[in-house]
């Protein structure tokens, strides 16, 4: 496939940066001069491979880590690899004559050495996000790596993915797209994000690009957005962050900026879509004088390192992040080295967890009806090396006080179910999914829930039974839940009204879709599951106008 460049988009006249070691002038994140006339190197050495089997999953990087990949010699100043060797391993990247320097370097900085692994391997760049692995987690349960080729011609940089699949013992999934770490983030749940440069860089062909992201990754939908800064680098990282499945930090820099327009344009895009929850993303806005790139920051395993530039934005930024993800330790670093469009987060990338355990939940309908039980569903698994020990549903409503918890039943296909009992009318419930397995894993959704936000729902009377006039369109519950065919849907709705319905699996794709055209009332209506339906749960939303009603189903066979 051609590679189509722009030398305006893609150009960058920075001055070289120094390892902190001193003895590397290192690559830039763009092009070098004499890269510029090598273009039609990128990929030469990239050999394509079948995907992975169907339903495999890209976590997001705030999924379970167990530690974070740099590269020697480094760009990153020494406090950063002394927090992050005492909160998890630190990974690095270096070949067997320069491990022993590395190491006595590292140890001399006061890193904790028993959490410093080193991966021996030749690469060109300090750039490891940009070509590391991508992680992913197979049907099983198990670990694999997508590959790619990088957007640089650099091939050892390009080769190392294979590096150390085969150092690690993972296999590895290569497509020949041409791609970037830092023009990426994963939602973990089946939808991603982009700029458009990655058509661009690929010929063009936008549905060729769509299909190599969904064999390889399972990534469906794949949102891609023009981008607002216009840079040389054109990566999403330098405006925008994946927080949670439904949380998403964007930069905010002064209206007096060129970028003003363009980035509140995309803020409001973005914020108007369907997260993989089916609510509209919750955007986080930081501010920014428009050369601090704060969204350039590492989530890793309950813990944010950010990127700070000693300028009078760097307090306001730490406090959006403290209220877009309580519960986290956030940690700021200052280094010369950072720019805009390249900071900590492009020089990092996480190692995910090769024997996560798997919890994927659609939240519950924000309005459940009073005095009902409401059916809180899940999928949930382990590494096969591993047996699940725990799985429940913590509730508890009022906003404080203890929780109560309920063990989850399970349906078959990784699925369970548990009921919150029935609450009276105006109650606002907060519930969390907790589960656990023999290999002393402990995993909560929302992550590190009950010590960060939760799920929730408020009772309301629908009108029947009750004395509060039902406005809108809601789906009622299913039943039977489980069911093996066909199940019943529920709905009211206040007057007659054109609905779109459509069924989601757990990855957000659409697997069906339908117009209801509902009476004023209370009616119901069957969806009978395609026999090539795998079991699992799914997800049946109704759309009419503003309003969105949703359930969860779970199928079993």
């Amino acid at each position: 496939m051609k590679l189509l460049f722009t030398l305006l988009a893609m150009t960058a006249i920075v001055q070289a940066e120094i390892s902190v070691c001193g003895t590397e002038e290192l690559l830039p994140i763009g092009f070098t001069d004499e890269e510029l006339t090598r273009l039609d190197e990128i990929g030469v050495n990239t050999i394509s491979t079948s995907p992975p089997p169907v339903g495999t999953i890209n976590p997001g990087e705030y999924d379970p880590a167990t530690g974070i990949m740099v590269r020697w010699p480094l760009g990153l100043p020494w406090e950063l690899l002394i927090s992050i060797s005492s909160n998890t391993e630190l990974w690095v990247i270096c070949t067997s004559a320069q491990q022993s320097t590395a190491e006595a370097a590292l140890s001399g900085a006061g890193c904790n050495m028993a959490n410093v692994g080193f991966i021996n391997a030749e690469t060109n760049s300090i750039w490891v996000r940009d070509y590391g692995p991508w992680f992913v987690m197979l049907p099983d349960g198990s670990q694999g790596i997508f590959n790619y080729s990088y957007n640089r011609p650099r091939p050892l940089d390009n080769n190392f993915p294979v590096v150390i699949g085969a150092e690690w013992s993972i296999p590895v999934y290569t497509s020949t797209v041409i791609h970037t770490g830092g023009n990426y983030m994963s939602s973990g749940l089946g939808q991603s994000m982009s700029t458009d440069m990655v058509y661009l860089e690929n010929g063009g062909d936008e549905a060729w690009v769509n299909g190599q992201m969904e064999d390889y990754l399972g990534v469906s939908p794949y949102l891609t957005y023009a981008d607002p800064q216009a840079t040389y680098i054109d990566h999403i990282d330098c405006w925008a962050k994946m927080l949670s499945p439904d949380r998403i930090l964007i930069l905010q820099v002064p209206i007096s900026n060129p970028n003003y327009a363009a980035i509140e344009a995309v803020a409001d895009l973005i914020g108007s879509t369907p997260s993989p929850y089916g609510t509209p993303w919750k955007v986080y806005r930081v501010p920014s004088s428009g050369n601090e790139g704060y969204t350039n920051s590492l989530i890793s395993d309950g813990h944010v390192y950010l990127p700070v530039w000693d300028s009078s934005y760097d307090s306001g930024a730490f406090a959006v992040y403290e209220e877009a993800l309580p519960g986290y330790t956030i940690e700021a670093f200052p280094y010369s080295g950072w720019l805009t469009t390249d900071a900590l987060h492009c020089r990092t990338r996480n190692v995910m967890d090769n024997e996560m355990l798997l919890i994927e939940h659609t939240p519950v309908d924000p309005l459940q009806h009073a005095g009902v039980p409401v059916t809180v569903a899940a999928r949930i698994r382990c590494n096969p090396a591993n047996s699940l020990a725990v799985t429940e549903v913590a509730h508890r409503s009022g906003g404080s006080g203890p929780f109560t918890s309920l063990s989850m039943t399970s349906t078959g296909a990784d699925s369970f179910t548990a009921d919150i009992p029935g609450l009276p009318d105006g109650e606002q419930v907060e519930y969390y999914i907790r589960a656990t397995d023999d290999s002393g894993r402990d995993e909560a959704r929302p992550r590190y829930a009950p010590n960060t936000w939760f799920f929730e729902y408020e009772t309301s009377s629908t009108g029947i039974g009750g004395s509060t006039p039902f406005e809108g369109f809601t789906i009622l519950q299913a039943a039977p839940n489980p069911f093996s065919g066909a199940v019943s849907i529920g709905y009211l709705s206040d007057s007659p009204r054109t609905v779109a319905l459509t069924v989601h699996d757990v990855c957000g794709r659409i697997v069906e879709s339908h117009t209801l055209e509902a009476e004023a009332g209370a009616g119901s209506l069957e969806w009978t599951a395609d026999e090539a339906l795998p079991p699992g749960i799914y997800v049946i939303r109704g759309v009419s106008g503003d309003i969105t009603s949703q359930r969860t189903v779970t199928l079993i066979r």
